[in-house]
């Protein structure tokens, strides 16, 4: 099997090396945050990947997330108590408690082994994913000032501050800035939550930034119209006009 070790502890990537070296197996490289990991894993399409969850700004949730056909296994790295995780031990997905012992990673490697021989690579799913947050959701950091959003065939970190809105249409979600429009694959209750207060919510499918509201005018029926920096008028409910409102006034 080939195996990719993401971690952004130098100490943490160089035991992994030394345990997977004594288990024979092919290491394609090492990853130091999600960016990179996202970067090599496209290039040197490993069968496995040992992913840390707690990184900084894009942390395993956000690289699992973004992973692109063909994924590969993930075997996720926590800090958790391994008690928490044993509701996914069947699912797609297998996990190794820090610090990380040879025999728990001999058992998590013979079971991607498994997989990879059968050609069976279960999903992560958008669901299983977020069942994993609730569980690991701690480790996670909170406010973080970048976003990661698909550009092209990459990835790309843009600054929550550029952001001047998001929209969700069919499934799809956009965060427009000056720079352009780039798929965010997060939906906007997630990312309301990341903007921790810097973003409003003016109807059910966008996300507004505070800083980019430049003018809020009534529409007569309780409802109202936003201006933004980038000229883009934006309806506000009228279930959500008064808390729109407060929060301007806050």
């Amino acid at each position: 099997m080939r195996i990719l070790i993401v971690d952004d502890e130098p100490a943490a990537r160089r035991r992994l090396g030394i345990m997977l070296d004594e288990l024979d197996v092919e290491v394609v490289g090492q990853a130091t945050d999600g960016v990179d990991a996202l970067e090599k894993i496209s290039e040197r399409k490993p069968d496995v990947v040992l992913l840390d969850i707690a990184m900084p700004e894009v942390d395993g949730f956000d690289v699992a997330r973004h992973l692109t056909d063909p994924k590969p296994l993930i075997i996720f790295q926590t800090a958790y108590d391994e008690y928490a995780l044993h509701a996914f031990e069947h699912e797609a997905v297998d996990y190794v408690v820090k610090p990380v012992t040879l025999k728990r990673l001999r058992r998590a490697l013979d079971r991607a082994r498994e997989r990879v021989e059968l050609h069976s690579r279960p999903s992560l799913s958008p669901e299983l994913l977020e069942r994993l947050q609730s569980v690991l959701g701690h480790t996670a950091p909170g406010h973080r000032p970048r976003l990661l959003v698909r550009e092209g065939k990459g990835h790309r970190l843009l600054a929550l501050s550029e952001i001047v809105r998001f929209t969700a249409k069919e499934g799809t979600v956009l965060a427009h800035s000056a720079a352009g429009r780039f798929f965010a694959d997060y939906p906007l209750a997630e990312l309301e939550d990341r903007g921790a207060g810097s973003f409003l919510r003016p109807n059910r499918s966008e996300l507004v930034n505070v800083e980019h509201i430049h003018r809020i005018e009534s529409n007569g029926d309780g409802s109202a119209t936003l201006t933004l920096s980038d000229g883009t008028s934006v309806h506000v409910s009228r279930r959500r006009a008064a808390d729109v409102r407060r929060a301007l006034q806050a």
